[in-house]
C-alpha cells in the first residue's frame, strides 16, 4: 500500500438533522465488520470518502441536538461543487433529513421491539459507501463469515486502495472503479483471495465506470435495481443490501444465515426458519419497514458484543 496522503482542513459543514436522531448508532453500527475506512469514539466519528476521484477525510460530531458538524480534510483544489457533492452524500448516507416517526409508532406495538427502540432510539439506516462501494461489500458478504469477508476486504483495500492521514488518524480510503478496471480475474482470485467472486468484481468496475456511483439518490429504486441486476453475480441478497442501504428502502430486508436466525428467534420463537417464513412474519409485523425493524433488532443483539468497538472502549479494555 502507498504511503499515507496527508489531508488538510478545507471546509466545515453544518448539516441539519431531523429528530429523533441517534448520532452514535447511526454513524457506528456494532454489527459491521472492520474495514479501517472509519473510526468511532463515543462522540466523534472519523471517515474517509471518495468525492469523485478526490479523497477526503471527515470528522463528525454533533454541534447541537439538531446540527451535525462535519470537518472536512482534503488536498488542494477543494471546490464548491465538491462541497455540494459531499454534503448531499452525508445527508443521504445517514438519513439526516428522514422522518422515522411512522416506523417508531408501528414498532412500538410489537412487544419484542421495546428494548431495541429504547436502547437505539433515533437510529437510522446508514450507508457511507457510494453505490459502487456498497456493491463491492455486498459481493464480499455473500456466503462468507465475518472473518472471511474482513480478509477479502483487507486484501482489496491494501492492494488497490489508499491511506489518508487527517486530524491525528490514518485510515484507508476506498478504491474507485478505475483503480481496479483491467485487473485480471486470476489476480483477484489468487492474490486477493476472492474465490468465485473474482469473476464478478471486474464487471462491477466496468458497470460503474459508466454509471456515476454517487447518483444513487437521484435514481428510483425500480430503475436502479433493474440496471444493477443486469450485472452477473447480483442476486436477491445483494440487491436487498443495496436497496436497504444505498437506496434507503426501509422495507428491504437482507436475510443471510445469521440475520435469519436472529429474527426467527426474536419473532417466531424458533432457533431458525426458512427465509420466506421470516420474511412473511416481518411483513406481517412491520409492513413497509421490515428492513428497518430488522436493523434495530440485529444492532441491539450486537450492541453488547460489537464486532469493532468504539475507540474509548478499546483503550479501556487494554488498560484492564
Amino acid at each position: 500500500m502507498p504511503e499515507p496522503t496527508t489531508l488538510n482542513h478545507t471546509d466545515t459543514l453544518l448539516l441539519a438533522v431531523k429528530q429523533p436522531f441517534n448520532f452514535r448508532y447511526t454513524l457506528w453500527k456494532p454489527s459491521h465488520f472492520a474495514t479501517d475506512l472509519e473510526q468511532h469514539s463515543q462522540d466523534t466519528s472519523w471517515r474517509t470518502f471518495r468525492v469523485g476521484e478526490r479523497i477526503c477525510g471527515v470528522v463528525m460530531t454533533m454541534d447541537s441536538d439538531d446540527i451535525l458538524r462535519a470537518e472536512v480534510f482534503s488536498d488542494s483544489g477543494w471546490t464548491d461543487a465538491d462541497r455540494d457533492r459531499l454534503s448531499a452524500r452525508l445527508i443521504h448516507s445517514y438519513g439526516l433529513s428522514e422522518d422515522i416517526s411512522a416506523f417508531v409508532a408501528e414498532a412500538e406495538r410489537v412487544p419484542q421491539m421495546a428494548v431495541p427502540l429504547s436502547e437505539l432510539a433515533g437510529m437510522r439506516q446508514s450507508c457511507p459507501e457510494n453505490l459502487f462501494e456498497i456493491a463491492i461489500i455486498s459481493l464480499l458478504l455473500q456466503n462468507a463469515t465475518v472473518a472471511r469477508t474482513t480478509q477479502m476486504m483487507t486484501n482489496l483495500l491494501d492492494h488497490y486502495g489508499h491511506l489518508a492521514t487527517f486530524d491525528g488518524v490514518t485510515l484507508k480510503a476506498f478504491f474507485t472503479p478505475a483503480d481496479i478496471a483491467g485487473i485480471d480475474e486470476a489476480v483477484f482470485r489468487e492474490r486477493d483471495r476472492l474465490g468465485y467472486r473474482a469473476k464478478y468484481i471486474g464487471r462491477f468496475a466496468e458497470f460503474f465506470t459508466n454509471h456515476d456511483p454517487d447518483e444513487v439518490d437521484h435514481a428510483s429504486k425500480a430503475e436502479l435495481m433493474t440496471k444493477f441486476q443486469t450485472i452477473k453475480g447480483v442476486g436477491p441478497y445483494t440487491a436487498a443490501i443495496i436497496a436497504g442501504s444505498a437506496v434507503r428502502d426501509p422495507s428491504a430486508l437482507g436475510l443471510d444465515v445469521w440475520n435469519r436466525k436472529i429474527l426467527a428467534q426474536r419473532f417466531l420463537d424458533l432457533d431458525d426458519a426458512e427465509v420466506p417464513i421470516v420474511q412473511a412474519k416481518m411483513s406481517e409485523l412491520f409492513p413497509g419497514y421490515e428492513g428497518l425493524a430488522g436493523l434495530y433488532v440485529i444492532e441491539d443483539v450486537y450492541r453488547q458484543h460489537a464486532v469493532v468497538e468504539l475507540v474509548g472502549e478499546i483503550e479501556s479494555a487494554s488498560d484492564r
